[in-house]
């Protein structure tokens, strides 16, 4: 028996290895050491996604996030270009930038939004 004491949860751990295909474009979702990256080439990508979404599927997702026994106990990391451009924690609240944006849970990270802008405009050598 380990020392490390274990609870039980409601909570919903999310590993995955996979490419989603959009119309104009494909992200990648992959975990690594508990962590659920979302890789995106561009907002655009992530924009598409967004808008492919289904609706009924998002509000289950915050339903989940707020108001049921369950929660999402993986953390996420939402990636463009390479950077780091928001983030769940499930022992985080998004904050009320992320609420008046659309997108909470997920927290954005305004650096690494700049940093992703700027590699567009200046890829990296």
């Amino acid at each position: 028996m380990s020392s490390e004491s274990h609870t039980l949860s409601n909570g919903l751990y999310i590993e995955a290895d996979l490419t989603v295909g959009l119309a104009a474009s494909t992200l990648r979702v992959h975990s690594v050491d508990g962590v659920l990256y979302i890789d995106a080439r561009s907002f655009e990508a992530l924009q598409e996604l967004r808008a492919a979404a289904d609706s009924d599927g998002l509000c289950l997702l915050t339903t989940l996030g707020t108001e049921s026994p369950f929660t999402v106990e993986t953390p996420v990391v939402v990636r463009v270009r390479g950077v780091s451009v928001g983030y769940y924690r499930p022992d985080k609240r998004a904050g009320r930038l992320a609420e008046s944006l659309g997108i909470a849970p997920f927290k954005p990270s305004l650096h690494g939004v700049l940093r992703a802008v700027v590699r567009r405009v200046r890829p990296p050598r």
